[in-house]
């Protein structure tokens, strides 16, 4: 599809990707928790471990690198269960869109990790 950009489409495409990254991040955040380690616990101390371990995994690549390249299996729960969950997810919806999986896609996915 070739459209020309508009105020209207930006409008759109522009409310509709920061839907996306809310929605990625509340169903990525369970599967980061477990793989990195971080303590769904309120109290002070656990807030502390989550901050230092957060500031940890941030520097550099190190979120990615750590333990193998990649978190292989991370990423690939956190794209099936973004996009091809279920049959009104777009990436069963939309499967040429998704084949081969489009780099800025992923991309999403490493920074909502971060």
């Amino acid at each position: 599809v070739n459209l020309a950009q508009t105020p209207a489409l930006s409008k759109l495409i522009t409310s509709h990707g920061s839907q996306v990254c809310g929605k990625l991040k509340t169903k990525l955040r369970p599967f980061v928790e477990v793989v990195f380690g971080f303590h769904s616990s309120q109290s002070k101390s656990a807030i502390k471990k989550n901050q230092s371990l957060a500031e940890a995994l941030k520097e550099g690549t190190n979120f990615a690198f750590k333990v193998s390249f990649l978190k292989v299996p991370l990423i690939q729960k956190i794209i099936n269960t973004m996009w091809f969950a279920n049959k009104h997810d777009e990436g069963i919806m939309f499967p040429k869109h998704f084949k081969p999986f489009p780099y800025p896609t992923l991309m999403l996915v490493l920074t909502a990790v971060s």
